[in-house]
Formats: structure tokens, sequence, C-alpha cells
């Protein structure tokens, strides 16, 4: 049987997602039935073990899918911020059982640009991931990765891409229908932005959120210079390490758009509850209708 899994960054973002799923309202007709959540073993850094369920699980004919929330498995002494935690998590989700067929991270995200694309939802299959403390680490996070500053590319897109352009040119519609506007700065209306070429760009090892505003703009730095002709996509902290970390032939991310870069405080911190969670019922409606697409 084939398997897909789902990893969603935060608590506050996986809620609205589960939601979504398991409303005959938001996701598409004929959705796959809702089984048992299988559990993963995490060892904490005490050397205490635990048993941590997935948020929800689902079956199709050939296909499974399990929907994770990342900061369940982390030790909750570390920073949830930590993206050498979040490293150190991670494996458990392949440690026993079949190995994933498609991995799909869900976060919210800015986007670095003028407009506001806020409650827009990017979808791609690429990262680029960025460690702003190569020079100086940090001591609360020194999360460290060969393939850091490169693009991640599928050896073989074929697949992604033709769900990509499936989202883009078929399933917008039904999708972008169901979107709801955020409080704060909104897109109108917001959109689903399915491409091929964009990149899912991550900023890791931030624990300290006064040092975005040097470290976001390094990474963009360091992105266009690496891969001049490609996009960004959506920018956070979390999709590459999933991407890394979470070994399968097909990714995807699925980025609901929060803020424009640079902008957290202004179109996110006054109603933080109410933007993110927008942001996060449009991501999950686009997953909704991608399990619908890929389990069978």
């Amino acid at each position: 049987m084939s398997r897909v899994v789902v990893v969603v960054n935060k608590s506050w973002e996986t809620e609205p997602l589960i939601g979504v799923l398991r409303s005959t309202n938001g996701r598409p007709a004929g959705f796959p039935a809702e089984v048992a959540a299988p559990s993963v073993s995490v060892t904490w850094n005490d050397g205490t073990n635990h048993q941590i369920p997935a948020r929800a699980a689902f079956r199709a004919e050939t296909t499974s899918a399990e929907v994770w929330c990342l900061k369940d498995l982390m030790d909750p002494t570390k920073s949830s911020s930590s993206s050498e935690e979040k490293a150190r998590v991670l494996p458990s989700l392949t440690a026993t059982g079949e190995a994933p067929n498609l991995v799909i991270a869900v976060g919210t995200a800015s986007l670095p640009d003028l407009r506001s694309f806020n409650g827009c939802v990017a979808v791609g299959s690429s990262c680029f991931t960025f460690n702003p403390y190569s020079q100086s680490p940090n001591p609360d996070s020194n999360l460290t990765d060969g393939r850091f500053g490169k693009l991640i590319d599928e050896g073989d897109r074929t697949f992604t891409n033709s769900i990509l352009t499936w989202l883009d040119r078929e399933a917008r519609p039904s999708i972008e229908t169901k979107f709801v506007h955020t409080p704060l700065e909104p897109a109108t209306p917001p959109l689903l932005i399915a491409s091929t070429t964009a990149v899912a760009l991550s900023d890791v090892n931030v624990t300290n959120p006064d040092d975005y505003v040097w470290a976001d703009a390094k990474a963009v730095l360091a992105f266009k210079e690496a891969a001049p002709d490609r996009t960004v996509g959506s920018m956070e902290t979390t999709h590459g390490v999933i991407r890394l970390c979470v070994p399968s032939p097909r990714f995807l991310f699925v980025s609901g758009i929060t803020n424009r870069l640079g902008y957290f405080n202004v179109e996110v911190s006054p109603r933080s509850y109410a933007q993110n969670f927008a942001a996060s019922h449009n991501a999950g409606i686009t997953v909704a209708w991608l399990l619908s697409k890929t389990m069978i």
C-alpha cells in the first residue's frame, strides 16, 4: 500500500487543517475514509520514550495517509522554533512501516513581495534551505547539513508536476471558492498559487524572532544567487527541514500565506489567531484536494 505522510509544523496550523479534512463541507466529495491513527515512538532528551499519535489518518483502496503535527513530536523543554530539535525527531515518522511515496509539508509562511498575498496558498515541489548562523552557530539550534544553500529538486518531477498542473488548471475553481479572507491586509481574492518553478525558502535555526530582520534578507540573497531562474513560492522555517529529514521520492509543500516578508508585526501580531487560522484553513482546503487526487 502506498503511503502519504503529511507533516504540519505547529499545532495552531494543524487544527484548522484537521477541521477541513473532517468537514463534509470543506473536503471534496468521495474523500477517503478516516481510520485509526498510528503512533510513533519518540525519545525526548531526558531519555524517556513517548508514544505520539498522528492527528488523523485516512485510507483509500491502495493508499493510506497520515497527518502529523511536528510540534507534538518535539521535546517540550526545547524551543518550539529549534530546527535542530525538529530534525532530531522527524526520522521517527519513517523508523517503522512502509517508506512514504509522497511527503507533504504544510505550514504558514510569508511571501517576499510588495503586494499582499495574505490568505493565498502556495504549492510547489522544490526547496532551498539556508542557515544564517553558519559563521556563528546559534547554541539553541545548530542544525547543519551539506545540502543547505542548494536547490533541492526531485530526481523525477513528472508526478508532482502533473499534480501542480492539475491544481492550477482543473482544481483551482473548486478550491478557491472555499478560501476565506485573512482579517489583515487580505489578498482580494485569496488565490491558489501552484507552480512547477516556485521554491519553498526555509530560514533555519532562528529561535530569536528579532533575528528575522537580518536573517531573512540573507536567505533571500543567497537564494537569488544560487537559483536566479527560480522564484520564491513562500518563506518560512520548516518545509526544507521536513524535505531533508523525511526521505521520499515525491515531495510537495503547501504554504498558507499570512504576511508580506518583513510585515509580521503589522499583518499577523495584532490578530495572530485569526490571521493564522484563515491561512491554515486555506492550506487545509488545498491539502484536502491533494489527498483526494493522490489517494486511490
